[in-house]
């Protein structure tokens, strides 16, 4: 009977060790997104997985065309690879953030190796990002642990309200799922900027365009990450 008492509690010890460190962050997420939601008349663009030598050039062509700034998170090893356009995006005015160093899945890793990872790009993209830089996980899965670390070190963890979905091979209409998520009152569009997919990249530069003519047709004002912080999103 002791026995069974012991595996009882050390199940329900774990249960609630896995609760706080993956659903914990869930919350947090869902909240969030939920005070996303109640910002009215803005649109952050964001794109993840660069930076690359064709995309991330093909996407900084366009918004400097278009006179937007967005909001770039990017990934480590990929930073070390392209040292110009690194640089580039570091000059270019936008807002950079981090997104760990190798891109895993946290929730198909060890605890301590997305805190390790996620630490990791704050040192290889250090020329181009800063040490209180905001911090996006990959797939949007983060565990408690990293979420603490980053907010120690004045971190935000930031998500987003509508996927483009740019990693798939066959799209919407670009023009159409623009006027969708300005109709649905959308703030913040993840969108990537890594593809080696021609069809990929045309995908994101028509959205990108799209939503940018759009917004500015409905009176929607784009913006970075750091201009949608809202009561308890510090810091900014």
């Amino acid at each position: 009977m002791n026995g069974m008492m012991i595996l009882i509690s050390a199940f329900i010890l774990i249960a609630c060790v896995l609760a706080v460190l993956y659903g914990l962050p869930l919350v947090i997420r869902w909240m969030q997104v939920h005070r996303w939601g109640k910002v009215s008349g803005k649109l952050a663009l964001t794109y993840d997985d660069g930076p690359d030598e064709v995309t991330t050039a093909a996407v900084l062509d366009l918004l400097d065309e278009l006179g937007v700034q967005a909001t770039f998170y990017l990934v480590g090893f990929r930073g070390e690879k392209c040292p110009t356009m690194l640089e580039r995006l570091k000059t270019s005015g936008h807002q950079l953030g981090t997104h760990t160093h190798m891109h895993k899945n946290a929730w198909k890793k060890p605890i301590w190796f997305e805190y390790r990872d996620a630490m990791r790009a704050y040192g290889t993209l250090g020329s181009a990002v800063d040490a209180r830089s905001s911090y996006r996980p990959p797939f949007g899965k983060v565990t408690a642990l990293t979420m603490i670390g980053m907010w120690l070190k004045g971190r935000r963890v930031e998500w987003w309200t509508v996927a483009a979905n740019d990693t798939r091979d066959s799209f919407d209409d670009p023009e159409a799922l623009a006027k969708k998520m300005l109709d649905d009152g959308e703030s913040v569009v993840l969108m990537h900027c890594h593809h080696v997919e021609e069809h990929r990249r045309a995908f994101v530069l028509g959205l990108t365009r799209a939503l940018i003519e759009q917004s500015r047709g409905c009176g929607v004002e784009l913006v970075m990450m750091r201009d949608l912080c809202t009561k308890g999103d510090e810091p900014c």
